[in-house]
């Protein structure tokens, strides 16, 4: 046992000892908290932390209008259009029984191509369905109403080569994922590159007469441009198409090729050379 003055000494000891350390510049009794060390981060990986920490950390209010799709003041996003999900949906499905002239039989009509009808395209008064059948009419596939099929024979050759089936030009079922939508998305554009440059901006300038100014591109959606680009390609075959064999219009075509080379050639005998007069290429249909 250790005895009484020994334990007065001991606590003498310490007193002495933690006034001594007092008086030491810096040094305080109280513990302090750990230092980390600093780790140097770029400025973006900083913020593409935040933003994932936000992502998971902050759950979305109802009132949150980041949880929409579509930009503010857009238009509200298509929903998924079920009975096109049916494989007989485009040999089944309703077409020319409201104000949109159309049959599902037969050649295209000259009525059924009307100014009116575009209008009625571009303006979402007739469906997706109509939209594409009235292309397809015009490309040459024909309905066989005992097969419930459609015959390519009177196709334009190059685009039977490539679809021998009549491809969806508009996203029918209004699924826009890569897996669903792509296979509409490449038709629409192969369609597009069969127009030539001329008659590109055709659609405003026979539509415009009725009212027609466009679309605003805050209102664009993908059913709108590629209505657009159907209704634009419709026009071009009416104007340019409708009516000729398939053997008068590559003669039509070589005519106008001949024409346009002895022009450019005077052209350029009287102006020089333009680097800048370019058009790009077009894939015709047939």
């Amino acid at each position: 046992m250790i005895s009484t003055s020994k334990t007065t000494f001991l606590l003498a000891l310490s007193i002495h000892c933690a006034a001594s350390f007092r008086t030491v510049p810096h040094f305080s009794t109280t513990r302090t908290p750990s230092i980390r060390p600093i780790h140097r981060i770029s400025k973006q990986a900083h913020f593409a932390s935040t933003e994932n920490d936000d992502k998971i950390s902050s759950p979305k209010s109802s009132d949150d209008c980041s949880c929409d799709d579509t930009p503010s003041g857009g238009p509200a996003p298509l929903q998924p259009f079920l009975p096109a999900m049916d494989p007989k949906y485009s040999v089944r499905g309703p077409v020319g029984d409201g104000n949109f002239l159309l049959s599902r039989n037969g050649p295209p009509t000259i009525e059924e191509l009307s100014n009116d009808q575009m209008l009625k395209i571009v303006k979402l008064e007739c469906s997706d369905l109509e939209v594409n059948t009235l292309v397809w009419k015009c490309l040459g596939y024909r309905f066989n109403e005992e097969t419930e099929s459609w015959d390519p024979t009177d196709v334009f050759p190059k685009w039977k080569e490539k679809y021998p089936s009549p491809p969806d030009l508009i996203g029918m079922q209004r699924v826009y994922s890569r897996e669903v939508d792509q296979p509409s998305l490449r038709s629409n554009q192969a369609l597009v590159r069969s127009i030539p440059v001329d008659n590109k901006q055709s659609l405003k300038e026979h539509l415009k007469p009725l009212g027609w100014k466009g679309y605003q591109y805050r209102e664009l959606t993908p059913n709108k441009t590629r209505r657009a680009q159907c209704a634009n390609w419709l026009i071009f075959y009416r104007e340019e198409l409708f009516g000729y064999t398939v053997e008068e219009l590559r003669e039509r075509r070589r005519l106008k090729k001949e024409a346009e080379a002895e022009a450019e050639a005077k052209r350029i005998a009287e102006e020089g050379e333009d680097a800048d007069n370019w058009k790009p290429p077009v894939k015709e249909v047939f």
